[in-house]
């Protein structure tokens, strides 16, 4: 049944806006419970394994993104002496839950508490937003947050008339800008949504003669100098890692459907009856154009990451999450067209929203479910094709006890080795404490500035890989002097094999 109070609040101009603050308080605390229970059983996924490990070392910058969320997940751990999953998740869950307030008061200081707290429920609605990157460690959650509160003192310095220079707050800006690209390199794109801002509305452009914009301008540049510091001492392999990820798997042709197999998986990231309104009303916000200021903002803002990321699908292969940061600023369009819209569209939309919901908790509780306890039988996860698609989510602690009965690792001159920097993560998550863990494969990520191969000439390894790899003789008897017979130590999950795993033994590594 409908929630009258929720029904009031999310439809009529005249609502009062402490209340929808408080309805906006309430939606932002149940969001956080639920990913806080989720943070609380969610085995460990794959980037966030990777990412554990590689935080242990301190680096100015690493290999795959700029540092932020791993000197937040090492000082975290530093700090308490423990990498327990919860514990590591907790700062990224409380920046989703600041970052769902910020969205409510972008939305607000633009259009009214009502379109905020539409913004607010739709942010936390979105899987992508609600269920990933408000709650697990990605580098997504600081760059969100950073992101929304730039944009949210760029709206109130610009678009609230007022004397004076407001060099506080653009250095604020700036700090926060700094953050964002300290955060992922769409930073990047988000300091030039804010120039292309100030370029081309009568209110931006009286700022650019002042000293404001060029303040924030170098705050933000001075916060991402380790990130030029670190890439200009290896060779700029950050950047080029990056600019080369579009590529991948084009084969060097033209993909014409790129683009709209693009957007299709855009949508399913964002669910499609998001996905759609959010579309038509950036859509209408580029039509309103710059003389709408206030749209126009969050049209700049939104438009340089979807609209690079996905034309170059024209000639690679992107991945979905790659546009989020810009959908994001098509939050508040959204909110401020169901604000104002009519009493039977906002009923459908309360509808809509109650369903959501609950599907996604019931989605969220199976996939925990499956993942850590395997509730489903073989006929069941027939209808994913055999498939189990939460294998990705298998908790690797059994290779530590298969090791130590095997009497592994014999001396301190021994490393693990494996062949994929996903399997590399997993290992390094749970052993990289106690042994070294090397990645032997031409796309190692930051396993070559971590543990460097040509520091382990000469050791002794336990080989662990996928079939496939390891049994390989004629590629490892190039990188070893000798190599032990295979043994099998699959990983197992409701009494079937849910990773296949082969493990040797090598001596002599060659690097």
């Amino acid at each position: 049944m409908q929630s009258p109070a929720l029904s009031e609040g999310l439809s009529g101009t005249d609502f009062k806006a402490r209340s929808a603050g408080r309805l906006a308080v309430a939606v932002i605390a149940l969001a956080t419970f639920v990913r806080l229970a989720l943070a609380a059983v969610l085995p460990v996924g794959v980037d966030e394994a990777y990412s554990i490990g590689i935080a242990r070392q301190f680096s100015l910058s690493y290999f795959d993104h700029p540092p932020q969320h791993l000197w937040l997940v090492g000082l975290w751990a530093n700090l308490w002496g423990s990498e327990d999953l919860l514990l590591l998740r907790l700062p990224f869950v409380a920046l989703g839950g600041l970052s769902s307030w910020l969205i409510y008061a972008l939305g607000n200081r633009l259009f009214g508490a009502v379109a905020g707290l539409w913004s607010t429920v739709i942010f936390n609605l979105a899987p992508v937003f609600g269920l990933a990157h408000l709650g697990l460690i990605f580098p997504d959650g600081p760059l969100l947050a950073a992101a929304l509160a730039t944009a949210l003192l760029t709206a109130r310095i610009v678009l609230v008339p007022g004397d004076g220079q407001r060099l506080g707050l653009w250095a604020l800006t700036g700090l926060m800008a700094g953050l964002a690209l300290l955060s992922k390199y769409h930073g990047v794109l988000l300091v030039l949504g804010l120039l292309l801002f100030l370029a081309t509305t009568r209110e931006g452009r009286r700022w650019l003669p002042k000293p404001g914009p060029w303040l924030a301008a170098a705050i933000a540049l001075a916060c991402f100098v380790p990130v030029l510091v670190w890439n200009a001492q290896n060779d700029w392999a950050s950047f080029a890692f990056q600019a080369g990820r579009g590529r991948v798997g084009s084969g060097g042709g033209l993909r014409p459907f790129g683009p709209v197999e693009s957007l299709l998986s855009q949508a399913v990231y964002l669910l499609p009856w998001i996905a759609v309104p959010l579309g038509t009303f950036l859509v209408r916000g580029i039509l309103s154009g710059a003389s709408n200021p206030r749209r126009w903002l969050l049209v700049c803002l939104a438009l340089l990451p979807i609209l690079i990321f996905t034309a170059l699908t024209l000639t690679g292969r992107g991945l979905p999450h790659w546009q989020m940061p810009g959908w994001l600023f098509a939050i508040p369009l959204l909110g401020e067209g169901l604000a104002n819209a009519g009493r039977i569209t906002r009923r459908i939309a309360i509808g809509v929203v109650v369903i959501t919901a609950l599907a996604l908790g019931a989605l969220a509780t199976v996939v925990t479910m499956q993942a850590r306890w395997g509730s489903f039988d073989q006929q069941t996860l027939q209808l994913f094709g055999g498939t189990d698609p939460t294998d990705a989510l298998l908790s690797w602690d059994a290779v530590r006890p298969e090791l130590a009965r095997r009497g592994l690792p014999a001396d301190d001159r021994t490393f693990i080795g494996t062949f994929n920097w996903v399997r590399a993560g997993e290992l390094n998550a749970l052993l990289g404490k106690q042994i070294p863990v090397l990645c032997l494969c031409s796309d190692a990520r930051h396993f070559d500035y971590l543990n460097p191969p040509e520091a382990y000439a000469g050791w002794n390894a336990i080989l662990i890989g996928m079939p496939g790899h390891i049994d390989d003789d004629a590629a490892l008897n190039k990188q070893f002097a000798s190599l032990g017979a295979l043994e099998d130590i699959s990983l197992s999950k409701a009494g079937r094999v849910a990773v296949p795993l082969r493990l040797r033994l090598a001596t002599g590594f060659k690097p």
